[in-house]
């Protein structure tokens, strides 16, 4: 359901939501006859979901948009029952509910040869029962968190120029994490797997050719990402090296329906990176850089992606990557 006001002199609207959830769950085996780290459990849960979103408009292209509301999540199937690899299952997991608030102030010019969108926000979320991935041993498990929060800051910008035949894209986010389990060694403490720094910046250069009537759109460009202030554990102790990784993307989009992209993920071979452990008067030690729950990442690597889209283009194609 959906209510939408004018105010005067700027233009406001609200828009309220509420979702209902019912979750049955049968997981309960007898004793002896499960897994031997079986802890799955016959249960129902209900989760509602009540949120307010408003935006306020304060000239042609500055708005403010603010929501709040409350959120229910059950867990996933590989959050469940794992993915036969890595990631080892958790049938015991419990829904995860939360309030969280935002708002944040968007800039948007309309479409021309040079045209620009940003938005900066802000967030938080206090969380019950979090869902948070952490490493045992050679394997990540998942576990309920009594309560959490995350807060943070985000900003991003996408500038097109000279008709789009030159972008240039950014997003940095900044987070703020707090466990607020009772365990004394994890309370006060980050929660792992999530970056406190997090930065992708790209720049693109392409022109849409056309050779005897057929669009052919070549592009290329590149792209930087670091992260940094990874922790392992829910203790806060081990932490996951920074990592800056440079990327580079070839892109051929035929007829507006033929999309082919060739793209080289960590062009300079990025392998290893500077650890201290968290042991008093450790060394600094040489490790692979990982990914946010240490396992290493591949050095130089090509990836390649083809899109064929068989229903004809309702608009003109836009410089979009095909993803």
């Amino acid at each position: 359901m959906s209510s939408t006001s004018a105010c005067s002199p700027a233009a406001c609207s609200s828009r309220p939501r509420c979702d209902s959830n019912v979750l049955r769950s049968a997981f309960a085996v007898p004793a002896g006859q499960g897994e031997q780290s079986d802890e799955g459990r016959d249960h129902t849960s209900v989760g509602v979901s009540p949120r307010l979103g408003m935006r306020l408009s304060l000239r042609p292209g500055l708005s403010l948009r603010a929501s709040a509301g409350r959120y229910f999540r059950p867990p996933t199937l590989v959050e469940l029952f794992g993915d036969r690899g890595y990631a080892v299952g958790n049938e015991g997991l419990r829904p995860e509910r939360g309030t969280g608030l935002d708002g944040g102030l968007v800039v948007s010019t309309p479409p021309a040869r040079t045209s620009l969108y940003a938005h900066a926000a802000g967030f938080v979320t206090w969380s019950e029962d979090l869902i948070a991935w952490t490493q045992t041993g050679p394997y990540l498990r998942p576990t309920n968190l009594d309560r959490a929060r995350v807060a943070g800051l985000e900003a991003a910008a996408a500038l097109r120029l000279l008709g789009g035949d030159l972008e240039l894209r950014g997003n940095y986010t900044l987070l703020a994490t707090r466990n607020g389990s009772a365990e004394p060694s994890m309370f006060g403490q980050p929660l792992p797997g999530r970056p406190r720094h997090e930065l992708f910046v790209q720049v693109a250069a392409g022109h849409a050719y056309d050779l005897r009537g057929r669009e052919f759109a070549p592009r290329l460009g590149a792209t930087v990402e670091h992260a940094a202030r990874t922790f392992l554990d829910p203790s806060g102790r081990f932490e996951v090296p920074a990592r800056t990784l440079i990327g580079a993307f070839l892109e051929l989009h035929l007829l507006a329906r033929i999309h082919l992209a060739l793209e080289v993920r960590n062009v300079l071979g990025a392998r290893v990176a500077a650890w201290r452990p968290p042991v008093a008067g450790s060394p600094t030690v040489t490790v692979p850089i990982s990914d946010f729950f240490f396992f290493p990442l591949p050095g130089t690597s090509l990836w390649t992606t083809l899109r064929v889209d068989l229903q004809p283009p309702r608009r003109p194609r836009t410089t979009e990557r095909p993803s």
